[in-house]
Formats: C-alpha cells, sequence, structure tokens
C-alpha cells in the first residue's frame, strides 16, 4: 500500500499570535531562515494599539484622580462625622448630667430649703403666740401699755402669715415646680438622645456611601489598569520573538481548497498559529488513508520511506498513529470523502529532511507471490463491475474481469484476463462504452417474502 504524505517534525516550538482580534503582518522573516532565542521573527500592525493605549493612560489618569477624590472625601468626612458624633455625645452627657444633678441634688435641696423654711416660721408663730399670750395677760394686769399688747398681736399675725406661704411655697415646689422642671431636664435629655442617635445614624449613612465611593473608584481603577496593562502588553506582543534556535517555518492556514502559508500583509487571528521552529532530531510523514484501506494499517507497522527531495533513498520507519475518526479537514471540501490522518516516524534522523517536503509511504499489508496484475488505470468500473479494453486480433474488445487488491499503482486480476493480454490505459476510440449499473426491478412484496424466506 502506498500513500503521498508530508514531512513535519514531530515535536516544533510554536510562535502564535496574542493580540485580540485581527492584525495585519507587517514584518516577517524569510522561511528558512535560522533564527537565535529572543530574536525578532515577526511584527504584527500595532498603530491602533498604540491608539488605544494612550486613550485607556487618560483613563487611568481619570480613574486614579476619582480615587483619589474619593479618598480625600472619606478623610474630610470622617472628620465631620467626629466633629458632630461629639457635639451630640457632649450635649447628650450635659442633658443626662442636668437632670441626674437637679434630681439628685438641686430637687432635694431645695426642698429641704423650703421644709427648713417651713419648721422655722412654725417655732416663729409658737414663740409669737407665746409672746402675745404673755403680753395680753400683762396688759390685763396693766403692767404694760396697750401699743405693747398691740406690737406683740401684730407680730402673732405676722408669724401665722409666714407659716402658710411657707406651708404654700412647699406644697405649690412640690405639686408643680420641682415636676415642671424635672419634666423640663427630662424632655431635653430625651431630646439629646435622639438627637444623638439620629446623628450616629446620619454618620453611618454618609460614611458608608463615601465608602461606597472609595469602593467603586478602587475597583473602577483596578479594571481601567488591568486594560491598560492589557493593552501595553498586547502592544509588546506585536513583536514576536523566538522562543528558541532554529530554522523558522512558517505555519499553513486552511483555505478553500488548499493550506497557505502566512504572508507579509495577511491578517492573522488571536491564537493563530505564525511560525513554527521544528526539532528535526524527531521528523514524521502526515498522511491520509482512505476508508477502503484503514483497517490494514495499524500502529507499530513497519513501512518504507522514499522522500521527493532525496531521490535514490529510501528509509525505514513505523506507523506511529491512526486516527480514529474520519478527518474534518477533507470533509467540509468533499463531504463524500472519508479519510483518516496517520503519521509515520521515521526511526532515525534523515540528513536534508525538512518539514512540508514531499514523501511516499510504502506500507506492505499483505504479501503476494505471482499475482497477475495491471495499473489501476486501465480498469474501469461500470457499477460494481470491472471492465478493461483488451487489444484482440479482431480489434478493440471490452472485456469484464474479477479484481482482488490494489494499491495505487496496480490492481490484481482474478480472472478475465492472462499473462501477455495487452490492455489499452485509457478508452480507445471508437471502443464500446463501459455499460453503466444494471436496474434493479422493483419486487413484488411475494418477492421480497421469498427473498426474505418467507
Amino acid at each position: 500500500m502506498r500513500e503521498g504524505g508530508t514531512i513535519e517534525a514531530e515535536r516544533s516550538v510554536v510562535m502564535r499570535s496574542r493580540v485580540e482580534g485581527k492584525n495585519s503582518i507587517i514584518e516577517l522573516v524569510p522561511e528558512g531562515t535560522y533564527v537565535t532565542e529572543g530574536q525578532v521573527v515577526c511584527r504584527l500592525e500595532s498603530g491602533e494599539l498604540e491608539e488605544e493605549v494612550l486613550e485607556q493612560e487618560i483613563r487611568v489618569d481619570k480613574a486614579l484622580s476619582v480615587h483619589a477624590q474619593a479618598r480625600e472625601n472619606h478623610a474630610i468626612q470622617g472628620k465631620l462625622n467626629l466633629e458632630a458624633l461629639t457635639g451630640g455625645k457632649t450635649k447628650l452627657e450635659l442633658a443626662q448630667r442636668a437632670y441626674e444633678a437637679y434630681r439628685n441634688g438641686q430637687l432635694p435641696l431645695e426642698r429641704k430649703k423650703l421644709e427648713s423654711g417651713l419648721t422655722v416660721s412654725r417655732e416663729e408663730l409658737k414663740r409669737a403666740l407665746t409672746e402675745f399670750e404673755a403680753s395680753q395677760r400683762l396688759f390685763d394686769r396693766q403692767i404694760i401699755p396697750k401699743t405693747q399688747l398691740e406690737a406683740d398681736e401684730l407680730g402673732h399675725k405676722k408669724a401665722v402669715e409666714r407659716v402658710g406661704l411657707a406651708e404654700k411655697n412647699l406644697a405649690h415646689f412640690n405639686a408643680f415646680t420641682s415636676n415642671d422642671e424635672l419634666q423640663k431636664l427630662l424632655s431635653a435629655f430625651e431630646v439629646a438622645t435622639i438627637a444623638h442617635t439620629r446623628v450616629t445614624q446620619q454618620c453611618n449613612s454618609e460614611m458608608a456611601q463615601v465608602q461606597d465611593l472609595i469602593e467603586t473608584a478602587t475597583k473602577n481603577l483596578a479594571l481601567e489598569q488591568e486594560q491598560f496593562n492589557k493593552l501595553k502588553q498586547m502592544l509588546k506582543d506585536c513583536t514576536i520573538e523566538s522562543r528558541a534556535s532554529g530554522l523558522i517555518v512558517y505555519a499553513r492556514r486552511r483555505g478553500w481548497d488548499k493550506e497557505e502559508p502566512i504572508k507579509l500583509g495577511r491578517r492573522v487571528y488571536e491564537r493563530e498559529r505564525l511560525l513554527l521552529i521544528p526539532d528535526l532530531s524527531s521528523m514524521v510523514v502526515q498522511f491520509n488513508i482512505h476508508e477502503s484501506s484503514v483497517k490494514r494499517v495499524a500502529k507499530g507497522q513497519p513501512v518504507s520511506i522514499t522522500i521527493d527531495a532525496l531521490p535514490g533513498e529510501r528509509f525505514v520507519g513505523r506507523v506511529q498513529r491512526v486516527a480514529l475518526v474520519p478527518s474534518s479537514k477533507s470533509s467540509w471540501m468533499n463531504p463524500d470523502l472519508k479519510v483518516y490522518e496517520a503519521d509515520v516516524v521515521l526511526d532515525h534522523v534523515v540528513d536534508g529532511a525538512r518539514p512540508g517536503m514531499h514523501a511516499q509511504v510504502d506500507i506492505l499489508v499483505a504479501d503476494y507471490q505471482a499475482v497477475l496484475q495491471i495499473p489501476v488505470q486501465c480498469v474501469f468500473q461500470g457499477g460494481a463491475r470491472s471492465f478493461v479494453y483488451l487489444e484482440s486480433g479482431s480489434g478493440v474488445e471490452l472485456r469484464e474481469i474479477g479484481v482482488g487488491v490494489n494499491n495505487q499503482s496496480a490492481v490484481e486480476v482474478v480472472s478475465g484476463l492472462v499473462e501477455g493480454d495487452r490492455v489499452h490505459l485509457s478508452v480507445p476510440e471508437g471502443a464500446p462504452p463501459v455499460p453503466g449499473p444494471e436496474p434493479r426491478p422493483f419486487l413484488r412484496a411475494a418477492d421480497v417474502a421469498a427473498e426474505n424466506g418467507g
């Protein structure tokens, strides 16, 4: 079995485009150039990226400014909150102290004063009454004049009035003044408590708002910085350096009907392979096997290889891989064609072999002795039947033959020909045409039953 294929390196250092979207190649080293690691091998168009980097740098500066302003606002709000909370706390403490000072200090003290004043007034009333009664007795004995009696009587009346006034003042204080003052101070304390709670809530709300602004500005700055770094990296990636030393090989891109290598001016996509540096110490031949022959090829089979660029030499290898499913590369161009990709690895290094060279792979799938064979060009198909144009004494004869195994060059003839027969490689002029497939008539139901054993 013989198949044609292409030599490729089993291992290669691959250089890809890392720039998002599509970019054109503006510089490219010639294919086959020997380069050293770190050498510039390709440049992609970077004009638009340079503009994007400048625009993104402006966005980063704006984001930095917004972030700095947000932090400044946060610091200012912190000071305002401290001022408001300190003022509110001070007012609350003063209101509480005023309430407690009056309730526990001033209130009992004033009550004590009024009670003491009432007690003194009552004692003075007793003394005035005693003096008045004594003056009455002395006046009755005509010991003192009437004016003295009248003076003591007036003193008694004044003492009675003072007692009444003291009693009223104490009663009024207990009933109204103390309660009103307590209520007033308690209300002031409650108002200060509410105000302190409100100020605390307001400070927390305002601080949360400025904190949210900081977090938003921080996230936005991080995103803008990340995009800036990404664009700078893509701008840097527009210059592609070799990742190893070796020969440069252009990557191939599949077109409508063939694979084309990259070239100067071509637009390439992100992650697309651009250049390869193959490892020439391990080479493989990549080829396709038609579905009719894939079962005859297995991993490990020995093969014989010839390379078109190295005529007269034959190399040894072995089948390394046979794909389990048909190749998608051929099916999209010809859905009816089913081929399987396969790799053959060369057993040793071949001097002069380069990736992309064409090679022929001969795989021994069977060994036949003394087989009658003719070139594949001589066989013409008529449906499932095979025919040849035989040269006879009376002219050209169309003869049906039986065929066996075949390869790309020859077909085994099992019947219809003998050694020495002469057959044409093409349809001779005036020869009869190859019959088409035999039509099969529609079967009746009874015939179908008969065929099925029914």
